[in-house]
């Protein structure tokens, strides 16, 4: 099914946009416009909205997300006795029943839960193959920050697949992946947190561009403008905490 109107309508973004015109919320008005197929891949990307609600209540923040598919009041629910929601959330939720606070490592393992959710329910191949290189890239991730920290990087990826098993024996400085992964040589060389997370954000975004190159009017097109979104308002949220940060600092002083 062509998407004419629903492409046309899209807003070009860039990754150094400073503010969003037509955000997640803005494109949730248009289901009418949508296909029933093609509007569960809209629900699934949605649900990485409540996951990223759910990580900050379970870090002891308050925030403010909208939209997402259950909102806040219901993942407070679950926090306190996981009966609803996808069965990969209730584990997670059992899992750390009581703790007050999440490691890096319990970050990284909710995420991955999230990725595998998609992973195996999408229909849409974008969805699909996106998924899984994130998934492979967040786990480059950790054994790079593992191995600076004087940690095995065995005991902080995920999977059982054949990157991670390199990740995990491998001594060379580009874990072996250097040649099939190029972008591996950024994420080693990157020292600064904030500036690795944002060589996270370009490397991301430049697979969505070669991955829809090829697309005009496809459902693909529209998935890969939300992802682009979902990278967008990450990037802006942490630079609004970050000026937060600094404020309370000065007031501090």
């Amino acid at each position: 099914m062509k998407y004419y109107f629903l492409v046309t309508l899209l807003p070009d973004i860039q990754r150094d946009d400073r503010k969003i015109t037509l955000g997640f919320a803005d494109l949730l008005g248009e289901k009418r416009f949508i296909a029933p197929d093609d509007w569960r891949e809209v629900e699934r990307l949605l649900l990485a909205r409540d996951v990223l609600l759910l990580e900050k209540l379970l870090g002891g923040k308050d925030p403010d997300l909208e939209p997402t598919l259950h909102g806040k009041e219901f993942w407070q629910e679950q926090i306190r006795a996981p009966r609803e929601g996808p069965e990969f959330i209730q584990d997670f939720l059992r899992r750390h029943a009581g703790e007050r606070s999440l490691g890096p490592e319990d970050v990284d393992r909710l995420w991955a839960g999230y990725y595998d959710h998609v992973v195996r329910n999408t229909d849409s191949p974008l969805l699909r193959d996106h998924f899984r290189f994130e998934r492979l890239l967040r786990n480059v991730l950790a054994a790079v920050r593992a191995r600076r920290r004087g940690l095995d990087p065995s005991d902080h990826v995920l999977g059982e697949d054949e990157v991670a098993e390199r990740l995990g024996r491998s001594g060379a400085e580009d874990f072996g992946l250097g040649r099939e992964y190029p972008w591996v040589e950024r994420l080693t060389e990157t020292r600064d947190p904030l500036e690795l997370e944002d060589a996270v954000e370009g490397i991301l975004w430049d697979h969505l561009d070669e991955r829809t190159r090829r697309h005009t009017f496809e459902f693909e097109v529209v998935l890969a403008h939300l992802l682009k979104l979902r990278l967008l308002e990450k990037r802006l949220a942490l630079s609004e905490e970050r000026g937060m940060e600094i404020v309370s600092s000065l007031e501090e002083v």
